[in-house]
């Protein structure tokens, strides 16, 4: 086995089991948290999704870096739910480029999140009482 190949699997090792640590938060949090986070998700999987797949690995690689630059950013904000909903979306996609039965597992945990997403209900507007 190539030492890349070893050295890939060893990431999707970690991201699955950073995943595995933020599932619980996604869980526990309220509707108003969860919405945010899963509005992330909708709004931002399809862009990401298309750059990250055309670019070369470089690009790519610069992608993650921009979006871990973002999830700090928002994390240190207190933005936690957006944080989450950007991290959904980047371990979603570096999965598919990772070899190894972690990266199948968190593929496939990350898809079943963005369906969930999807599926998520939009905020409804508050009507004024009257």
């Amino acid at each position: 086995m190539k030492f890349s190949n070893l050295r890939h699997e060893a990431r999707a090792n970690v991201l699955r089991r950073r995943y595995e640590n933020l599932r619980p938060q996604i869980d526990a949090a309220d509707p108003a948290a969860k919405s945010a986070c899963f509005g992330v998700v909708k709004s931002s999987f399809e862009f990401l999704s298309r750059r990250y797949a055309s670019g070369s690995s470089a690009e790519r690689n610069q992608v993650l870096k921009h979006a871990s630059k973002t999830i700090h950013q928002l994390s240190d904000a207190g933005d936690w739910p957006r944080a989450l909903g950007l991290t959904i979306i980047m371990f979603n996609l570096e999965a598919c480029y990772l070899p190894g039965n972690d990266a199948a597992i968190l593929k496939e945990a990350t898809d079943t999140l963005l369906k969930e997403a999807w599926a998520y209900p939009e905020p409804q507007p508050l009507r004024g009482a009257g």
